[in-house]
């Protein structure tokens, strides 16, 4: 070891085994060769360090990895759990709906007794087939007293031919007559809620034996005058449009704009209190400046608008000569399309969103500067409800048929018909926005109702009192949604005699339905969400 060479002697002293305290005394430690030896041990404890480094981030990363997967299977878990409970729920809620509980036969009857009635006994109320005018609304024989009968004058062709001929008088002097000696004394009771159940005989519903017949007329009498006024309404659009596009003509440039504004304004009613002072200021604004001649427009005889003939008044009022500006009852018009619009848009799918649109009706079709010789103009608009559902008005047909679904209102869509349910949400948001106009309370208003509530009772009738063979799902749907959430109002109105309608629209009538039907089924279900919710058992 004494006679070793000094690089020999040096790569000895240089081994990792060696003390580092050794090396640190040697005189060689600040060679070339220790110093190659210490990088090259430095590089590899690099390197070690480094992959044990990386082996510990890639077993991290699979680690998150698997965790990733693992929570992802565990929320895919519970949404097909959620999915399941939803399904099973829908399919329990479908097999409610379509049950229905038998009711036992009723007993058989005892021979009557006859019993000597006491002196001073006042008689038992008769039924009636329908109730009369309730408080708050316009009485329909006071209108309709004057009528002549006459037939439709002829439509004529050309730019405002029909202006200033004189209106024929409706066939139909009596229709809606009610007659007073004969309503039950609970329609005289001012309510503000369904009757509660009580041990009082008079405030419990009306059993099936005991029920008020309805009217038995499949027609609505003034329904042809309906469909007259629809077409004058369309000739008179013809002539607005031709007289815009004039040159010279006051409405050159404005109809279109105008027509615009008015249906971007009732399509933005909405539910909010509030919320449509806006739109309703507007509308109410370019109806005003059509009728008092900042939007001049030549005159057009109004009687061809109205169902019934009206005389002047005797009263100083606004409105009472035989014309007013075309412009005028031409928006009138624009407003009717755009409520029977926004009732199909927006009541099928929710029939609550149909309450603000029947508001603004209201508010439109009562005011007295709209009206013509005092009394509103509101047959424009009932006019396309007698085209658009039928139904409404005692119309029927066989679904099955090309002549049978135009008597329902069902639309085409080009040369074919639309889907059924397309015809359904149609009917379904019609039947609730007529419920929304004809069920408004003004008893507290300073303005006559321009719709009375027996309106209502008349198309409820009309399809309650079909006869079984000719029952259509579209009376079903217009029916269900005639009802739905408007059930309470029609009690405030007529009392005990609602409540025995309601019975025989939930409960009777769906048994003459055709078999398997699922708006029947849906009138059924409507009867238990009744009891479940308000308490009025109607079975």
């Amino acid at each position: 070891m004494a006679n070793s060479s000094p690089l020999r002697r040096s790569q000895l002293l240089s081994s990792p085994d060696r003390p580092y305290l050794s090396n640190f005394l040697l005189d060689s430690r600040n060679n070339e060769l220790s110093h190659r030896d210490a990088l090259a041990a430095a590089q590899a404890e690099h390197d070690r360090v480094r992959e044990a480094a990386i082996r510990v981030y890639e077993l991290h990363e699979l680690k998150e990895e698997h965790n990733r997967i693992l929570e992802q299977g565990r929320r895919e878990q519970e949404r097909l759990k959620a999915e399941a409970a939803i399904a099973a729920e829908e399919k329990r809620l479908q097999e409610l709906k379509a049950k229905s509980i038998p009711k036992p036969p009723p007993p058989p009857p005892e021979p009557a007794k006859p019993v000597e009635k006491p002196a001073g006994e006042k008689k038992p109320v008769s039924v009636v087939s329908e109730p009369r005018e309730v408080k708050g609304s316009e009485p329909l024989a006071q209108t309709q007293a004057k009528t002549q009968p006459s037939a439709p004058a002829p439509q004529q062709n050309g730019l405002f031919s029909n202006l200033g001929k004189p209106v024929p008088s409706s066939p139909f002097a009596a229709a809606g007559q009610q007659t007073k000696s004969q309503q039950p004394s609970v329609l005289d009771q001012n309510r503000t809620s369904p009757p509660e159940a009580k041990t009082s005989q008079s405030q419990q519903p009306v059993a099936p034996s005991q029920t008020p017949q309805l009217p038995k007329s499949s027609v609505d009498p003034l329904s042809d005058q309906y469909i007259r006024i629809h077409q004058a309404l369309k000739q008179l659009r013809k002539d607005i449009v031709a007289a815009s596009k004039v040159a010279g003509s006051p409405l050159k440039g404005k109809v279109g704009t105008i027509r615009r504004e008015i249906r971007v304004s009732i399509g933005q009613l909405t539910g909010g209190k509030g919320a449509n002072v806006s739109s309703t200021t507007k509308i109410m604004s370019l109806l005003r400046q059509s009728l008092d001649g900042q939007l001049p427009s030549p005159p057009v005889v109004v009687g061809q608008f109205v169902a019934i003939p009206r005389e002047p008044s005797t009263q100083d009022i606004p409105n009472n000569g035989a014309e007013l500006p075309s412009l005028f009852i031409y928006l009138m018009n624009i407003c009717a399309k755009g409520i029977i619009s926004q009732f199909i848009n927006e009541g099928g799918a929710n029939p609550k969103a149909a309450d603000p649109i029947g508001v603004f009706t209201a508010q439109v079709f009562s005011h007295k500067d709209f009206s013509w010789r005092g009394q509103s103009l509101i047959d424009i608009l009932v006019a396309k409800f007698r085209v658009v559902c039928p139904v409404l008005f005692g119309s029927r047909g066989n679904e099955k048929t090309e002549k049978g679904r135009q008597a329902l209102g069902w639309k085409k869509d080009g040369p074919s018909w639309i889907p059924e349910q397309a015809h359904n949400n149609r009917m379904a948001g019609l039947g609730a926005g007529f419920a929304s106009i004809s069920l408004r309370d003004f008893s507290k208003a300073s303005k006559t109702n321009p719709y009375p509530p027996t309106h209502y009772w008349k198309a409820f009738a009309s399809i309650v009192n079909c006869p079984t063979a000719q029952i259509s799902n579209t009376q079903l749907v217009v029916l269900r949604s005639m009802i739905d959430g408007h059930e309470s109002r029609f009690i405030n109105f007529y009392g005990n005699a609602a409540i025995a309608a309601l019975q025989l629209a939930l409960v009777e009538f769906p048994k003459r339905a055709p078999a398997n039907s699922p708006a029947a089924g849906s009138l059924r279900a409507l009867a238990d969400i009744l009891r479940s919710d308000s308490g009025l058992a109607l079975a």
